[in-house]
């Protein structure tokens, strides 16, 4: 500023009494010198930004925890390609249908799940699934996650650090423009609602994939059985309800009546997958209704996971 202060002792300054001679003068000294001043305007204004003009931010979040997102992102990979994280000061959501329209991915990460979470306005952010878990396989175990988008910015970014702060990692992931509408899910009373551990759930869904392409469900208060049939024979695994000192060892049935359902097992297969979110999975079945796949992510606080499944109808 002391450039400008110089300028302007230097400047001439004419009053409206001047000899029109003397004003004829000074604009022909202006106008060439424009050069002076165009320093002297410089040298007034603030110094500009080296990375441009400043956007507003809107969405800022950090994840102590970057391999929540890791998690349900993988589970999420093999059945929506594509995904519209819709977030809002509640927190993220995702709500996606595969391609053949026969599951449905609800996604609820709640807001408290961060350790700071802040989101101005409601926008909706369109992603690559597989390109997202590109980004987040960077991240280590105990790596921490921050998100941000700024307004009208054409992607967003993501930053992982390490638990012992000594490595940074920056990545930006391109936007999408996708087409989504938003269903709402009517709230179901469910005839049966089963508690089991994931990973029990998990190996039942890969062990039983092996003898055929569709499993019927079955629950009565005596226990819920699993059952394939195929070319190469049949199989079938019942878990009875019993208590455990752990939850994720627990298997409980809440029976109004008894239901038995038939489904496209690879689905299944593919929401076993997130197993690894919480130790315990909850189903819920109806009568001709869509079975409901839940997972806390680790616990019910941070949200949930959920994936719903059209049963197969006999013709």
């Amino acid at each position: 500023m002391a450039a400008c202060s110089a300028l302007r002792a230097t400047a001439p300054v004419l009053g409206s009494d001047a000899p029109r001679g003397e004003h004829d003068r000074v604009w022909m000294d202006l106008a060439q010198g424009l050069w002076t001043l165009q320093v002297w305007h410089a040298a007034c204004l603030p110094p500009a930004s080296p990375h441009g003009p400043l956007l507003a931010m809107v969405l800022e979040a950090q994840l102590q925890q970057a391999v929540l997102l890791k998690k349900v992102v993988d589970a999420m990979k093999d059945l929506c390609k594509d995904v519209n994280f819709d977030c809002s000061e509640k927190g993220l959501q995702v709500q996606s249908m595969d391609s053949s329209h026969v599951a449905l991915v609800s996604l609820l990460l709640r807001e408290s799940a961060f350790s700071d979470f802040k989101c101005d306005r409601p926008t909706s952010l369109g992603m690559n699934v597989d390109s997202l878990g590109k980004i987040l396989k960077m991240c280590g175990q105990n790596d921490s996650l921050k998100l941000r988008w700024q307004n009208d910015a054409d992607v967003v970014s993501f930053q992982c650090e390490s638990g012992e702060d000594d490595r940074i990692a920056d990545f930006d992931l391109k936007l999408m423009q996708i087409e989504s509408e938003h269903m709402e899910i009517p709230e179901q009373h469910y005839k049966v609602v089963a508690k089991l551990p994931s990973a029990e759930f998990q190996k039942i869904c890969r062990d039983l994939k092996e003898f055929g392409e569709t499993m019927q469900v079955k629950a009565t208060k005596e226990g819920i059985t699993f059952t394939v049939q195929g070319d190469m024979g049949a199989g079938n695994v019942m878990l009875k309800p019993r208590a455990a000192d752990k939850p994720e060892d627990t298997v409980s049935l809440t029976v109004h009546e008894p239901v038995s359902a038939t489904f496209a097992l690879r689905y299944l297969v593919n929401f076993a997958k997130a197993a690894p979110l919480c130790g315990t999975v909850e189903l819920g079945l109806g009568p001709d209704a869509p079975l409901l796949v839940r997972y806390n992510l680790e616990n019910a606080d941070n949200g949930h996971l959920q994936f719903y499944l059209a049963p197969k109808i006999d013709e």
